[in-house]
């Protein structure tokens, strides 16, 4: 991967004349675990961590189970991957007139951009070795991999099932907290909630054949789903409705082993018994009051076919609908649910045939890989620029030549387990739990 260009540069970097005037101040270091250093031109390394200032010209690079959270002056915020070696090659803040020229020369990053690229959309920069990328208002990803990239993806765990029909704009964000945008064929995995908006719903077809209809404005969680096509009944399968409503087919689980099938609620938990029903929470869909009744905040339930079994106790049958108000409460018989329910039913929506065979994404050359989540990004090289928008992704090969869009965002990089946990919000504790299956640590604070 053109090692001597990224080799030639840092021992320039390492080897060059210092600089007679104090640099200015680019940013600082937020968080850095494991082992993060920092050096100049002519400098000594140093080790960082929280609050460490970054001067512009300095060069921060993670070690192999290592990761740094920085933020600059304008706002821009980069997580840096382990094994990561990373340059704010040119760096000024002026709100006016201010650029910024950064340089990837190994690993990952993920970056959230500040003031810079939003102002002046040809104010911001990252140059790797084989590419350029013009950074306009934008959340990316940008990952120089070696076989490191093929190996982890290797190791992706198994689809749980896909969406096979979107309407409108439904998500999926994985337990992480990183969202991505659901279209049909798109996989869902366990940890997996499907977020809908207004007006929009999804159909979701498991490995097991079960569908379920992800009603408007709803969150819908698969928390497990284990299934051996030569095994159904050693199968399990664990969903939970959080908010809004859905309508439910069982598949070979619940009819093989109807005891391994649970939709959990704030207020009950659904077994069944070769099924199809539908779930509608009213309000909060919780109402812890004693006196409670249909007309307040609970979750409304009615089945179409077959049997549920609330809490292990309560058996609705086919045409029957209650209603439940918190949890421990009696299921109160209704005449149905309180509104209708426009979309369909799960078994009632024709689905395209299984997705091809995994794309190159999946299993992923060497090379540059660039992924955008908001904003643009223009991938530049000699032959030629692929403008990236929201949700789109590119790929340079580790020799060079033309840049590519790819027909997806590839899964090793939109589920980073490490830049999901290292994005500021998800709690510290989330990194630490990335690298403590073994090994020595080292945590900077």
């Amino acid at each position: 991967m053109k090692s001597w260009w990224r080799l030639g540069l840092v021992l320039a970097l390492l080897l060059g004349s210092g600089a007679d005037a104090v640099a200015a101040t680019a940013g600082e270091v937020v968080f850095a675990r494991g082992v993060v250093t920092a050096y100049t031109q002519g400098g000594t390394a140093r080790i960082v961590g929280a609050q460490s200032q970054l001067e512009v010209g300095e060069v921060v690079s993670t070690g192999a189970r290592s990761v740094a959270l920085l933020k600059l002056g304008d706002g821009t915020r980069i997580t840096l991957r382990p094994d990561s070696t990373f340059e704010i090659t040119a760096f000024d803040a002026d709100e006016d007139t201010g650029s910024a020229l950064y340089t990837l020369f190994k690993g990952g990053l993920r970056a959230v951009t500040g003031f810079l690229s939003k102002r002046n959309p040809d104010a911001v920069r990252l140059k790797t070795s084989v590419a350029t990328i013009g950074i306009r208002g934008t959340e990316f990803d940008a990952r120089l991999c070696e076989d490191d990239c093929a190996a982890e993806a290797a190791k992706r765990p198994e689809p749980s099932g896909r969406a096979g029909f979107v309407k409108g704009k439904v998500l999926a964000r994985a337990g992480s907290g990183r969202a991505r945008t659901l279209a049909s064929g798109d996989a869902i995995y366990a940890g997996d909630t499907v977020i809908s908006d207004a007006g929009s719903y999804a159909v979701i077809k498991f490995r097991d054949d079960s569908r379920v209809t992800v009603l408007p404005e709803t969150e819908f969680q698969v928390e497990e789903l284990n299934f051996e096509p030569d095994a159904p009944q050693r199968g399990s399968a664990v969903f939970r409705l959080l908010r809004g409503g859905l309508r439910a087919v069982t598949g070979l689980i619940g009819k093989r082993n109807g005891r391994g099938y649970r939709m959990r609620t704030a207020v009950a938990t659904i077994g069944i018994r070769g099924t199809g029903y539908d779930l509608l929470c009213q309000g909060t869909c919780q109402n812890p009051d004693p006196g409670a009744g249909p007309d307040g905040d609970g979750l409304f339930s009615e089945v179409w076919d077959g049997a549920i079994v609330i809490d292990d106790v309560h058996e609705v049958q086919s045409g029957q609908a209650v209603f439940i108000a918190d949890r421990g409460f009696v299921p109160v018989p209704v005449q149905g649910l309180p509104r209708g329910i426009p979309e369909p039913r799960p078994g009632d929506v024709p689905l395209p045939p299984p997705p091809p065979p995994p794309s190159s994404s999946s299993n992923p050359e060497q090379g540059l890989y660039v992924s955008c989540y908001a904003g643009t990004c223009a991938l530049q090289t000699d032959d030629n620029t692929v403008e990236l928008g929201p949700g789109q992704a590119g790929h340079v090969g580790a020799d060079g030549g033309p840049a590519r869009p790819l027909d997806e965002v590839p899964p090793f990089q939109a589920e980073d387990p490490v830049l999901q946990a290292g994005e500021l919000g998800s709690g510290l504790s989330n990194i630490n739990q990335q690298f403590d299956s073994g090994g020595a640590q080292c945590t900077v604070r």
